[in-house]
């Protein structure tokens, strides 16, 4: 039985992104998936698979990871829906100026996480001495294992600043003034709930999808990964990171979904300098009721 693949256009716009040797060799890994679905790796219990693609093979691709789902609980047992690729390397036989712009730089990396890192320790020792219910509600940092876990659930890879935050604090608990984040006073979502949040949002896309909606209509990108919500167990509002951008997003409990101009290092810096400059900052500004951090307005603060 030949499968049907499917090659969404999110796909092909991140194929032409890294180049023209890219969506040609995606195509030829799409033909042998369809004689043999499970041609890669299992990534997961939920139908995901990875598979690679050699650069020595074709000409003008970076060496490629290709992240597809096939059979139930996601698909018809005919259909393989590719998710995504990464770029794991940079193109063959050309300069460094040539090279795709989704190859992760292994500097910028070390260098976004530092500044997630020295932001979040401004926060917590901000919460440690002057909010401390709020920084007892903070669980502690996940293991690598236990993202690279997280990684293959939602068949996509964390970026390296949401990475740096988890192995910080992988979350909050639930009890009340677990928010952290500006706005909303967003709490961290435990690794758990980050993935069944993941899930349902994704299943509401191609619910949109099967419906025959317009094409334009997104409610979630594959490469939209939630870490913040309304509170520890009310995901009907929270925040996501773009793994592709980098840049933090916003959902509500309809169909609105925005995408920012600031990383998840910038918000956490701005959080971290309302905390400790409220007087210098704007928007929703910090508060304390018993010993639990709080965000309001700056118009309704005295």
């Amino acid at each position: 039985m030949t499968v049907h693949v499917d090659l969404p256009d999110h796909v092909r716009a991140r194929c032409t992104e890294l180049g023209d040797g890219v969506l040609y060799a995606v195509k030829t890994l799409a033909r042998q998936l369809a004689d043999d679905p499970r041609l890669g790796e299992r990534a997961g219990r939920l139908g995901l698979y990875t598979a690679t693609i050699n650069n020595d093979t074709f000409d003008a691709c970076p060496p490629l990871i290709v992240r597809y789902a096939y059979g139930p609980p996601l698909l018809d047992v005919d259909r393989i829906e590719i998710r995504d690729i990464e770029a794991t390397g940079p193109l063959p036989d050309v300069g460094d100026e040539q090279a795709p712009a989704d190859v992760p730089d292994p500097r910028m990396q070390q260098i976004a996480a530092r500044q997630v890192t020295e932001a979040w320790q401004r926060i917590t020792n901000w919460l440690e001495q002057h909010a401390p219910a709020t920084h007892a509600a903070l669980l502690p940092g996940a293991s690598p294992y236990e993202i690279a876990a997280l990684e293959q659930a939602l068949g996509t890879r964390v970026p390296a600043e949401l990475r740096a935050l988890w192995l910080l604090c992988a979350g909050g608990k639930d009890t009340p003034g677990a928010g952290v984040m500006p706005g909303r006073g967003w709490a961290l979502m435990p690794l758990d709930a980050v993935a069944a949040s993941y899930r349902w949002h994704w299943a509401n896309q191609q619910e949109q999808e099967a419906g025959g909606g317009a094409e334009e209509t997104v409610v979630w990108r594959p490469l939209w990964i939630p870490f913040c919500s309304w509170s520890v167990t009310d995901t009907s509002f929270g925040l996501f990171t773009d793994a592709g951008t980098g840049l933090v997003g916003h959902w509500d409990d309809t169909s609105v979904r925005t995408v920012g101009d600031q990383t998840l290092s910038v918000l956490l810096e701005e959080t971290a300098d309302k905390l400790e400059n409220p007087q210098l900052a704007s928007g929703y500004l910090p508060g304390l009721i018993g010993g639990r951090l709080v965000w309001g307005p700056a118009a309704r603060r005295g």
